[in-house]
């Protein structure tokens, strides 16, 4: 489970640094035309955002140590990590389905796919990760009631 997230981090990091690098020369070499570039570099920050995330989540796996508390992340990168996972979701989907009206190379499908895979696993990834998150909470809560249930006993 944590070759899959160290992975997971790796992949999107490199899709992070390119979607930036090409955001940027788009942007900065197309000032007076209307393109895409916003829409690169927004999902190049998200990336940037995502990479943090599994980053700082990566230390929770392999799901399996329940003893300590978990270090709280902000909901805000949670949402900026699904935002990356649901625009890559959308733009693989479209860019499949641009790929699969006019069919013209088939070695190009492999992109559209990846991305799309990419999304679907991260966003999995994402939901596994706050279920398991949210089952260690309830232990943790359950455990200590027991504690204080033991507690309350042995002081009478």
């Amino acid at each position: 489970m944590r070759v899959q997230k160290l992975l997971l981090l790796m992949i999107t990091a490199a899709i992070t640094a390119i979607l930036l690098f090409v955001g940027i020369i788009n942007y900065i070499g197309n000032l007076d035309k209307e393109t895409p570039s916003t829409a690169i570099f927004f999902l190049g920050v998200t990336g940037a955002f995502s990479v943090y995330f599994h980053f700082k989540t990566k230390e929770i796996y392999p799901f399996a140590e329940f003893d300590s508390k978990l270090e709280e992340l902000s909901k805000k990168y949670w949402a900026l990590h699904v935002s990356f996972g649901c625009t890559l979701l959308i733009l693989g989907i479209y860019a499949t389905i641009s790929w699969l009206k006019n069919p013209k190379e088939v070695d190009l499908i492999a992109i559209p796919i990846f991305v799309t895979l990419l999304a679907i696993w991260t966003l999995l990834d994402t939901y596994f990760l706050n279920k398991f998150i949210v089952s260690h909470k309830q232990r943790l809560e359950r455990r200590e009631e027991i504690d204080n249930i033991k507690g309350t006993t042995d002081e009478s």
